[in-house]
């Protein structure tokens, strides 16, 4: 077969998308407005099907063999026709193909003037939720308001905005300096975050309607793009640094206090407690009030069916359950992440117990289930034929959020997939308690100070060295690389971890206050500690959860209710980062202190008086 040229070939193809006027459509009152996906197909032998078909094998490119239309039926065909699937097929057949071809409609949606829906059950139980909350802040203020400040009701006192506030916005200064030297990590946390928006905003245009949709097929093979393609790999950084932090609060505060097997529970609700009221507030609004939100000829194809999977699988988020249960359905799909996150900390919790009752060195024994994890994957890729995200990143996966794609489904958003980096994150967090503990300066080795400034370009380098690993390789070299793109992501990260957390020399007699106690040398380079470690970073590290869960609500709502076609370039995906990013963060901050600082709070006040 020859191969298409896209630069001159894609002309002779029917536009991929079309929208015809939505509001005019629907200011009649006669108005039939209908949106739908078609497959071609062709009885006899066709060459313009011929030529979709090929175009279409070629897996950068969108498949040519569906269309999607939006049709204002009502003035462009009109018809007595009683079956509205089988106008809508004629229409699309009259106006769109050339002879031959016929359309069978997978999937529409019509919409007609004046079209009501009304408040059920589910939408009312989130407005008394939301009621509920926004009462106790306000009784909690204003007990805090009346006490001066004094107040010694915990529970009472954990519902204050004004004490919120204050907890997230103050910059504590006297804290312990082993984790004042751990303050660059937020600045580190809100740029993985940025860069997962970047993603993001990339993958939700691929779910609209498109004027130009061959800046995808051809953007996309360009290397600067392959941390678009390659994004998984990025998330394994927030494995590694959440595992890390973990472990190394439960080492500094092990030698105070023992920790056995019946501080479990408590570890899982301390967690739950952090994660669930934002996680279900967001996947909650996302079930009820998200789909009334907004209008136009795409919403219902877009935030309405993603909404009616949230409404489907709330169950599943409650219990962090949800990449697993009906993994083809994805509600808010970055949720995936605080679903791995639980149940590899579960993991972590108890591995972390075992290793803090067997008193030996841990390190040994971590290196060697990190290895295991590693073998894991590797069989399992093999078994499946599981492939690397670089192969399955195409325009028509994207679009449909990977539905049937076992490598996704299975491998990426599955915990197996991210055990090596947590596993890499308490390893990371023994070695430097260890060196701490034991004073050893690793920062004296100039191979070590060479690496950790090597470690963020040695990161760029990696992600791109995929571009090396041939598109149809074999079984075992397939496997091999699913199974170590992501561990070797997650050791860069480690180093990079350890040169942040290595940056600063304490002084034996350092007190609780870090002034003049702690002194930069070298493994980062100082500029960037700098960068890294700028006060304002810690604000928006603190409402980081939030952002996470609503900046997919925000850029979906942005994306779903535009009327017409969207125009690519980067300037547009640009725009709409900063768009999100902006109203985003704006959002974040009030659902941070009248739900997530409170709720946890709450928790700390009834954990005071368990123990």
């Amino acid at each position: 077969m020859q191969e298409l040229d896209t630069n001159h070939d894609h002309h002779k193809l029917p536009r991929l998308y079309h929208l015809d006027n939505y509001d005019r459509c629907l200011s009649q009152p006669e108005g039939l407005y209908c949106l739908g996906t078609f497959r071609l197909s062709a009885e006899k032998p066709n060459s313009a099907y011929r030529f979709l078909k090929e175009y279409s094998s070629e897996p950068r490119h969108f498949d040519r063999t569906l269309l999607h239309r939006g049709y204002c039926l009502s003035s462009r065909c009109p018809s007595s026709e009683r079956n509205a699937t089988r106008r809508f097929e004629r229409c699309v057949e009259t106006h769109a193909l050339e002879p031959g071809l016929n359309a069978t409609v997978q999937t529409y949606h019509c919409i007609t003037p004046g079209q009501n829906e009304e408040t059920d059950i589910p939408q009312r139980i989130f407005l008394i939720v939301v009621y509920v909350i926004l009462c106790l802040n306000a009784v909690g203020t204003l007990y805090d308001y009346v006490a001066q400040g004094q107040g010694k009701n915990k529970f009472l006192m954990a519902w204050s905005m004004r004490a919120n506030w204050q907890r997230m916005t103050t910059l504590h200064e006297d804290i312990d300096p082993r984790l004042a030297a751990l303050a660059p990590l937020q600045g580190i946390r809100v740029l993985l975050l940025s860069l997962v928006m970047l993603v993001h905003s990339s993958d939700i245009l691929h779910k609209v309607y498109l004027y130009n949709p061959e800046f995808f097929e051809q953007v996309l093979q360009h290397p600067a793009t392959m941390l678009i393609r390659n994004g998984s790999s990025l998330v394994q950084s927030f494995v590694v640094l959440s595992n890390f932090l973990f472990a190394y609060s439960l080492l500094l505060h092990s030698k105070q206090r023992q920790f056995k097997y019946k501080h479990f529970p408590l570890f899982v609700l301390h967690r739950m407690a952090r994660l669930t009221p934002v996680h279900l507030l967001a996947v909650g609004y996302a079930a009820t009030w998200w789909a009334r939100s907004g209008s136009g000829p795409q919403w219902d194809a877009t935030v309405g069916a993603e909404s009616l999977v949230c409404r489907k699988k709330f169950w599943a988020h409650a219990f962090y359950l949800h990449n697993f249960v009906q993994s083809d359905e994805h509600c808010l799909l970055q949720t995936w992440f605080l679903a791995v996150d639980m149940q590899l900390y579960i993991l972590a919790s108890i591995l972390m117990l075992y290793l803090l009752q067997r008193k030996k060195n841990p390190i040994p024994l971590l290196i060697l289930l990190f290895f295991l994890s590693c073998l894991l994957n590797a069989g399992l890729a093999y078994i499946n034929e599981w492939k690397s995200l670089l192969y399955i990143m195409v325009p028509e996966n994207v679009r449909t959020t990977f539905r049937g794609i076992p490598s996704f489904n299975q491998f990426y958003i599955a915990p197996w997939g991210s055990l090596p980096a947590c596993i890499i994150g308490l390893l990371t967090a023994h070695i430097h308690y260890y060196m701490q503990e034991n004073g050893y300066k690793v920062n004296k080795h100039k191979w070590f100070v060479w690496l950790a400034h090597a470690s963020v370009p040695l990161h760029v380098a990696w992600v791109l060295a995929g571009l090396a690993m041939p598109r149809r390789a074999a079984r075992a070299a397939a496997a091999a690389h699913v199974a170590l793109e992501r561990p070797v992501y997650a050791l860069l990260g480690a180093v990079t971890l350890l040169g942040f957390a290595n940056n600063v020399d304490i002084e034996p007699d350092a007190s609780p206050h870090i002034s003049g106690k702690l002194r930069t040398t070298l493994p980062v380079p100082d500029w960037f500690h700098r960068l890294t470690a700028w006060r304002g970073w810690a604000l928006l590290a603190r409402v980081s959860l939030a952002v996470l869960l609503l900046h997919w609500l925000v850029n979906m709502r942005l994306a779903a209710a535009r009327h017409t076609l969207s125009e690519l370039s980067v300037f547009s995906i640009g725009a709409d980062l900063l768009s999100t990013a902006w109203w985003t963060c704006l959002g974040a901050i009030p659902v941070t202190l009248l739900v997530e600082s409170p709720m946890k709070q709450s928790f700390n006040a009834l954990l005071t008086y368990y123990l």
